[in-house]
């Protein structure tokens, strides 16, 4: 904004007139009198002495369109309007008659920054208001083009100043964050646009020179540094750059560092690459430089600036060496033209100065324009980042070129595996359950049929699946019987081994169940099929946990029979092929994609938008958030996007699968995210009542480290609950992921999902952080990381039925099975699938291990030591139990969690 309701110049030429009078007072004055115009707007904009920054108005002059909410179009205007006082240092008669004279009034001995002085002790005392205001003019494709002439103001009566703000600024902040702040006039909200001009010659022209203009100084403002201090003493700095060992890391352009402290900051410092004899910053290299340049304090801040490339350079590491004092800026980032790099102590906002706390901000902000948000209404979903494809997010969000290098070559491996089974002959139609071990024949890996193909068809075999397989987070106890699940005493006396009744069991805790009443009303796809289908299991005497009985739908009656292994060996086999079609759409869709890809993706995205990366909360999370917004962006079209895996290879795909997705989030509870809160509500957390429940049993151990670990780490930073109320960032953070990312959406049926939109006290930041990490991590493990082992093997959990139930007993031969279950390329689609998602990638960082140096206090360093000390101590109880296992369960080992949600 400028002094003066009108500008100067109008278009291409008269910028080119106004520049050529800026040399001095003689091409000034040639320049007013050159036009009659020149002469009027310079005195119009002219200001001599005014007492105070705050007591000037300030006008935008140019018109912006503005597309309002209906698809109307204005031109508008702005102004600020010193709140309560009378503009003033307006030109005299003597100033009106020579407006190219600079020179001060005589006897005027104030300093040339004398407005930038007064205006910053003003803002230390106080503050300086404002009233935003809006000139507004409807747009016409008629439009008398003179209503865009930037040299003449807008007639008021037609187009009044109206009210739109009050705006208090309250806080000088320093060259350092101005400069970050990179002012540009293009820089508008998506509903104000700069009018596109047809030519030079056009008044709109002024719009796109201005851009210009603004880069171009800003672009000389930083590579020329502060005004130099010729007396300043100059110190010795030796500073080194850690480029990441991955991918296009290296950089090998030229760069200039500017290094912020306490007492100011240095010029623009070149990396003269020819000291290193190199012409590049090479990935994994560690490059050193020696800077002699004036002693800036305590350290703040290092500043990068790439010229005008735009590739990036990624640095894992700076580390400044200042009169023997060594301080590290942990990156771990991206670096490009105007990256600012903070040293690496965590601190909360009210710890900062006022220059730090401007930084904050900035950082925030340029997040929330990278990661604006998608809100699912119509879907019924989480939010996510409104970013269709992943190359299109932030670099800094995208997979490293190792980890998304080691997908391609799964998704190759997968895809090979399909082409020769294809190619060799096995054919649509399986007439056998050993045709399904043929698929194996050039399976990925190793090429051995999956362990439970040998056991698939035992009943202890598929009880022990539902608590050490790759969904063990299903069943529930059963407290009293559905009464339309009606189980009698008669159907399965001949199970019960403990010779007493059904009821007694369930007294005693022995009697579990799991139940897909959520699937009721999800269409399966055409040819597909799927029930909504309840399945009913004991605690044997022998503490094997078994299948009772089956019911394929959820209304009982005559044809919908309740199976249990009392029935023909066809007929109960079938039933466990349905109840485990069921099971698996659930999995895969809710337990799997909604409860840890989709709920984390919101949380991790406000992470950004909010809270800074020099905030201790931003430190420990990063590890486990790193991945999860690339991963979901791909899965959005890869997975459940059209003709993604699930529709390939779901009996819910097509359609379904997303109905299926936003029942789950109608349900979902945060507070059910809490492992202990999960395992009491489905009853299953006695051990007695549920033996052999691996997950349980190492889950809750994880649980209560990783709990530890994180209020060891929140105390170091928080010394009390006021600590956790003032901060704002964190505040905010809660607040958006309540608000826009975990939304309630309004729908029928739709629970409170108990999202905290506050953050009360130190025990409620450590509940939702353990809930984060043990999600990220733990959670997601537990149900993906199996999903080879136990789905590679169609007839053991298929995810698509070729054809419907039975709906009366001794119909069904065994012969017929296999033509129930998936055809060939089914069988291959789930195969390939779950091999991609079974898989760690080369660059995986598991449960307890930072290898990225985010925190920098000792105290902290300590907590990660001990965090990695418990968890240790757990792998090998988890090693001694599994020795006595028929079948290990090795998803939660430590070093076999990853620390994020990546795949």
């Amino acid at each position: 904004m400028n002094t003066g309701d009108r500008c100067p110049f109008w278009n291409g030429p008269t910028v080119k007139d106004y520049m050529a009078s800026r040399r001095g007072p003689k091409e000034m004055e040639e320049w007013c009198y050159k036009n009659s115009a020149y002469y009027y707007n310079a005195i119009q904009g002219a200001r001599r002495a005014p007492s105070s920054y705050s007591h000037l108005n300030y006008y935008t002059q140019m018109a912006y369109e503005m597309k309002g909410g209906k698809g109307a179009s204005h031109l508008v205007k702005f102004r600020l309007v010193s709140s309560g006082r009378k503009e003033n240092g307006l030109p005299d008669g003597d100033d009106q008659k020579a407006p190219w004279k600079f020179t001060a009034r005589s006897g005027d001995s104030r300093s040339a920054d004398y407005l930038k002085q007064e205006y910053k002790e003003r803002l230390e005392d106080g503050s300086a208001m404002y009233h935003l205001q809006i000139q507004v003019h409807s747009a016409s494709s008629q439009e008398d083009l003179e209503i865009f002439n930037m040299g003449k103001a807008w007639d008021e009566k037609r187009s009044p100043w109206h009210d739109l703000a009050e705006v208090t600024i309250f806080r000088h902040l320093g060259d350092s964050v101005t400069e970050r702040t990179c002012y540009n006039v293009g820089n508008l909200p998506d509903c104000l646009f700069i009018p596109e001009p047809p030519s030079y010659q056009d008044y709109r022209s002024i719009g796109y020179l201005r851009c210009a203009i603004y880069q171009t100084s800003q672009r000389a403002r930083l590579w020329s540094g502060p005004p130099k201090d010729e007396h300043a003493v100059k110190i010795r700095y030796s500073v080194t750059f850690q480029t990441a060992d991955t991918g296009e890391a290296g950089y090998d352009g030229e760069v200039r560092v500017t290094i912020t402290g306490s007492k100011g900051r240095t010029e623009p410092l070149l990396l003269d690459k020819s000291r290193i004899f190199r012409d590049d910053f090479g990935r994994g290299e560690e490059d050193v430089f020696h800077f002699d340049a004036a002693d800036v304090g305590d350290l703040w801040t290092i500043q990068f600036d790439l010229g005008d490339r735009t590739d990036g350079w990624y640095i894992e590491m700076v580390k400044i060496e200042k009169e023997g004092q060594i301080c590290s800026f942990p990156a771990y980032q991206w670096i490009f033209g105007g990256t600012t790099v903070r040293r690496g102590e965590a601190k909360l906002p009210f710890q900062d100065n006022d220059e730090m706390r401007a930084l904050r901000a900035l950082e925030t902000q340029k997040w929330r324009n990278r990661l604006p948000w998608k809100i699912w209404k119509d879907k019924g979903f989480p939010s996510c980042p409104a970013i269709e494809e992943h190359t299109d997010l932030p670099r800094d969000l995208q997979f490293r070129d190792e980890r998304e290098r080691d997908m391609n070559v799964r998704r190759r491996e997968g895809i090979g595996n399909f082409l020769l089974n294809r190619f060799f002959g096995i054919f649509d139609d399986i007439d056998s359950f050993h045709s399904f071990t043929e698929f194996f024949r050039y399976k990925l890996g190793e090429g051995e049929v999956p362990a439970v193909a040998h056991r698939w068809q035992w009943d202890s075999e598929f009880g022990r699946q539902f608590l050490q397989g790759t969904h063990p987070t299903i069943i529930r106890r059963v407290e009293k019987l559905p009464e339309n699940f009606p189980v009698t005493d008669e159907a399965v006396k001949a199970i019960l081994g403990r010779k007493v009744s059904l009821e007694e069991e369930i007294e005693a805790g022995h009697v579990y169940i799991a139940d897909y009443k959520i699937l009721e009303g999800v269409k399966a796809a055409e040819g597909r099929y799927v029930t909504p289908a309840m399945g009913l299991f004991y605690v044997n005497a022998a503490d094997s946990f078994v299948p009772l009985a089956i019911q394929l739908h959820q209304k009982p009656g005559p044809d919908n029979p309740i199976w249990t292994a009392e029935d023909s060996y066809a007929d109960w086999l079938c039933a466990k092929f349905f109840l485990k079609c069921a099971d698996a759409q659930v999995h895969q869709m809710r337990d799997h994609l909604l409860l840890t890809h989709l709920i984390m993706e919101p949380i991790a995205v406000a992470l950004f938008r909010n809270v800074p990366s020099v905030h201790p909360v931003f430190k420990l999370l990063i590890p486990h958030v790193r991945y999860t917004v690339a991963i979901n962006t791909i899965g959005r079209k890869a997975l459940i996007g059209t003709g993604g895996l699930a529709d390939q290879g779901l009996s819910v795909g097509k359609g379904g699968h997303l109905v299926l997705v936003s029942k789950g989030y109608k349900e979902f509870d945060f507070e059910a995210l809490k492992l202990p809160v999960s395992l009491a509500q489905r009853g299953v957390i006695n051990s007695t009542e549920l033996p052999n429940y691996p997950y349980r049993d190492d889950a809750l151990k994880l649980w209560d480290a990783i709990k530890q670990f994180v209020e060891d780490v929140v105390r170091i930073y928080y010394k009390s609950d006021e600590d956790v109320t003032r901060d704002e960032e964190i505040q905010d953070w809660i607040s958006e992921v309540h608000n826009i990312g975990l939304p309630q959406h309004g729908l029928d049926g739709e629970m409170d999902h108990h999202v905290p939109h506050e953050f009360k006290s130190i025990a409620d930041l450590v509940d939702v952080l353990t809930v984060i990490i043990f999600t990220c991590s733990c959670e997601h493990a537990a149900q993906n990381f199996g999903q080879f082992d136990y789905y590679a093997f169609y007839p053991n959990y298929p995810m698509i039925m070729r054809q419907p139930p039975p709906r009366e007993r001794g119909k069904l031969r065994v012969d017929q099975l296999p033509k129930m279950l998936g055809h060939a390329d089914y069988v291959c689609v789930q195969m390939a699938g779950t091999w991609l998602l079974s898989e760690f990638s080369s660059d995986e960082v598991f449960l307890g291990k930072y290898p990225q140096q985010h925190f920098q206090e000792r105290e902290t360093l300590q907590a990660i030591d001990q965090f990695y000390d418990r968890l240790t101590v757990i792998e090998g109880i988890i090693n001694e139990r599994n020795r006595n296992l028929a079948v290990p369960y090795e998803y939660l080992k430590p070093s076999r969690v990853p620390n994020s949600i990546a795949v």
